[in-house]
């Protein structure tokens, strides 16, 4: 889990979203409001709104996932893994009584499986 993670709010404009998704190199934020989360922005939700509107004006509000899944603070990692696959995403908010205090990102399930048991192979070449 990533404890530091940007998130944004309803209102922020997708064409600030998109700036902060390529500056920090991360694929979606979580959409908080007063500190919880009510949905989530993707980098495929924000391609959308652009290409839908180039101004960049639409609320993130509009552009996110609003049945967004979140995962307790103090879930087992099975249950991690398992609630990645059943709603087939790559990002989970994290929360401590319905507030956001962290993200498991595609990073962090890639260190975790590298750290538990994936092999590590020869190089090729």
């Amino acid at each position: 889990m990533s404890e530091r993670v940007t998130a944004v709010a309803p209102e922020t404009p997708v064409a600030a979203v998109a700036h902060t998704l390529v500056s920090e190199e991360i694929g979606g934020v979580p959409v908080v409001k007063q500190g919880r989360v009510v949905g989530f922005v993707s980098d495929g939700d924000v391609m959308r709104a652009l290409l839908s509107d180039p101004t960049g004006a639409t609320p993130a509000g509009t552009a996110m996932t609003s049945q967004v899944v979140t995962i307790d603070e103090f879930a087992p990692t099975s249950e991690v893994i398992e609630t990645l696959r059943e709603h087939h995403i790559h990002h989970l908010p994290v929360v401590r009584a319905g507030r956001l205090v962290g993200i498991i990102a595609p990073k962090d399930v890639l260190r975790y499986l590298v750290d538990h048991g994936v092999p590590r192979l020869p190089d090729a070449g």
